[in-house]
C-alpha cells in the first residue's frame, strides 16, 4: 500500500504566549515537529506534505533537510480546509493511501500508525481512537451496532455525548479517492464556524462506506502540545517513561523524577545514574559505569567501568574503559580518551587524544593537543593554541612528565620521557628522555615597593 502522509502544522499557537511557534519548542531534545517528521519518513513510502500557517516559521529547514512538500494554509478554517490545501500539492492518485498526522502530537509511536494503516486495507477510513477518564476537549466517538457513524467535537457536544469516554484522537488513514470525493462535500455548520475532517466520518457511513477503528491505551502518544504547561508535563511523563523502560533492563537510576533524557541512552550491565544527570542526544554507556549527580552528557560514548564524577560536562567525546572524569570536568567535542586515564577537577579538554594510563588530575586546559601514554601533567598546565588567527597542535608524547603551571605555547612537541620544570612557559621543542627543561623569567625583588607606591598616590 502506498502511503502519503500530511502533517496538519498550521495552528497559531497562541496559548504558548511566545513569538515563535509551539513546534519550533523543544521536547526530550528535539523540536517537536522533528518528532512528527521524523515518524513519518519512516511510514511513508510516497510524499510527505506539511501545512504550515506561514512562510517564517523556524522550524523550516527540518522540513526541508527531510525533502517534505510545505504548503500555507494563510488563514486557518479548519482541518478539513487544511487537507484541501495539502492535496493541491499532489496529483490525484485513486490507490493510494493518506496518512494525517498533527505537528504538536510528537509520540505517535510507528507501532501504532502500522496498525492503523494496515486496517485501512480492508476499509475505506480509519480512526485512532483511546477511552479517557476525562475526556474533556476532545471530540466523542458516535457509535451505532458498534460501527462508528459521526465524531461530535467537545463544543457541539449536549450532556449525553459528553459523557462518552471514547474519544477520537484526530489521527487517521483513508483511502485517497475517498477523502478527495467527499472533502469537498464538508461544511462549516457548527459553533466554531469551521470545517471539521471529523465530518468525513458521517458524510462516510451514510455512504455506506467502511468506516473502522483502532484503540490506543498509549495516552502519551495521542497527547497533543497547546500550552507551556502541556509542553513540560508531556515531556515529564515521557521522560519517567524512559527512565522506568531502563530501570527494568538493570540500570540503577536513583531518582526516575531527577533525570532527563532528552534523546536515546543506551546502557549496558550494572550502570548506575545518580540524580539530576541530563542525557542529550546519541549517548551509550558501558557495563559498570557509574554516573554522579548533576552530570550532562550530550552525544558522546562511554566506556566499561568508568566513574563520571559529579558536575562533569561531556559533548561529542568518546571516554575509553576504566576512567575516572571529574568532579567538575568539561570534555569537549573532538577529544578522544583511551582506557585508564584521569582527568581531575576543573580540567577541561578539547579536540585532543589523550592516551592510556595519562593523568591530568587538576585545573587545566588541553586545547587540539595529543597525548602519549603514562603522562603526568601538573595542576594548571596550559596548552596555548591559539595565536589570535590559527589554532596549532601540541604533542606530548609517552612518558613525559609537566610540572605544576606551566604554559605549552603551540606548535610544540614534547618529547617522549621529558621533564618540564614547575611554572615554565615553553616555546620550543624539549631535548627528549630524561631531560630536563626550565623556562622561567628571572625572580627579581624590588625593596621598599610599598613605599614607591605611596609617593605615586601624592
Amino acid at each position: 500500500m502506498s502511503i502519503t502522509t500530511i502533517i496538519l502544522a498550521a495552528g497559531k499557537s497562541t496559548r504558548m504566549n511566545s513569538l515563535k511557534s509551539k513546534l519550533s519548542f523543544k521536547i526530550v531534545g528535539k523540536p517537536i515537529i522533528e518528532h512528527v517528521v521524523k515518524i513519518a519518513c519512516q511510514i511513508s513510502s510516497k510524499k510527505i506534505i506539511c501545512v504550515l500557517n506561514n512562510p517564517t516559521e523556524t522550524y523550516g529547514d527540518i522540513l526541508k533537510k527531510n525533502n517534505i512538500a510545505i504548503t500555507y494554509q494563510k488563514n486557518p478554517r479548519g482541518t478539513a480546509e487544511a487537507v484541501q490545501v495539502a492535496l493541491k500539492a499532489k496529483q490525484h492518485e485513486p490507490n493510494n493511501t493518506v496518512l494525517i498526522l498533527y505537528g504538536d502530537v510528537p509520540f505517535i509511536s510507528k507501532k501504532t500508525l502500522t496498525s492503523l494503516i494496515s486496517k485501512t486495507k480492508r476499509n475505506d477510513m480509519c480512526i485512532l481512537t483511546a477511552v479517557l477518564n476525562n475526556p474533556f476537549g476532545y471530540g466523542r466517538i458516535i457509535r451505532s451496532n458498534k460501527k462508528i457513524v459521526e465524531i461530535i467535537e467537545e463544543k457541539d457536544a449536549n450532556l449525553e455525548i459528553k459523557k462518552i469516554n471514547e474519544i477520537n484522537t484526530g489521527i487517521i488513514c483513508i483511502k485517497e479517492g475517498a477523502l478527495r470525493k467527499y472533502l469537498k462535500l464538508i461544511k462549516n455548520k457548527n459553533k466554531q464556524r469551521e470545517y471539521y475532517l471529523t465530518d468525513l466520518v458521517s458524510l462516510l457511513s451514510n455512504n455506506k462506506l467502511k468506516v473502522a477503528s483502532h484503540r490506543t491505551s498509549d495516552i502519551l502518544e495521542i497527547t497533543g502540545i497547546n500550552t507551556k504547561k502541556d509542553l513540560i508535563l508531556l515531556e515529564k511523563k515521557k521522560m519517567i517513561e524512559k527512565a522506568n523502560k531502563l530501570l527494568k533492563k538493570g540500570v540503577l537510576i536513583r531518582d526516575i523524577n531527577r533525570i532527563d533524557i532528552r534523546g536515546n541512552l543506551k546502557t549496558k550491565t550494572d550502570v548506575e545514574i545518580d540524580i539530576n544527570c541530563v542525557f542529550e542526544d546519541e549517548v551509550s554507556l558501558g557495563k559498570n559505569t557509574i554516573i554522579g549527580q548533576n552530570c550532562y552528557l550530550n552525544r558522546c560514548k562511554i566506556g566499561n567501568n568508568v566513574h563520571i564524577k559529579p558536575n562533569t560536562i561531556i559533548f561529542g567525546a568518546t571516554i575509553g574503559d576504566g576512567c575516572v572524569i571529574g568532579p567538575y570536568a568539561r570534555i569537549r567535542p573532538g577529544t578522544v580518551i583511551k582506557n585508564n586515564v584521569q582527568v581531575g577537577n576543573f580540567v577541561e579538554i578539547k579536540n585532543s587524544t589523550i592516551d592510556e594510563g595519562t593523568k591530568i588530575n587538576h585545573l587545566s586546559y588541553i586545547g587540539d593537543a595529543i597525548l602519549g601514554k603514562d603522562i603526568n601533567l601538573g595542576a594548571g598546565t596550559i596548552t596555548c593554541n591559539f595565536d589570535g588567527k590559527k589554532k596549532h597542535k601540541t604533542i606530548i608524547e609517552s612518558g613525559a612528565f609537566i610540572g605544576s603551571g606551566t604554559k605549552l605555547v603551540a606548535p610544540i612537541k614534547i618529547k617522549k620521557g621529558s621533564y618540564v620544570g614547575a611554572g615554565s612557559t615553553l616555546t620550543k621543542d624539549t631535548a627528549g628522555e630524561g631531560s630536563l627543561t626550565i623556562a622561567r623569567s628571572k625572580q627579581v625583588t624590588i625593596k621598599k615597593w610599598k613605599n614607591r607606591i605611596n609617593k605615586g598616590k601624592k
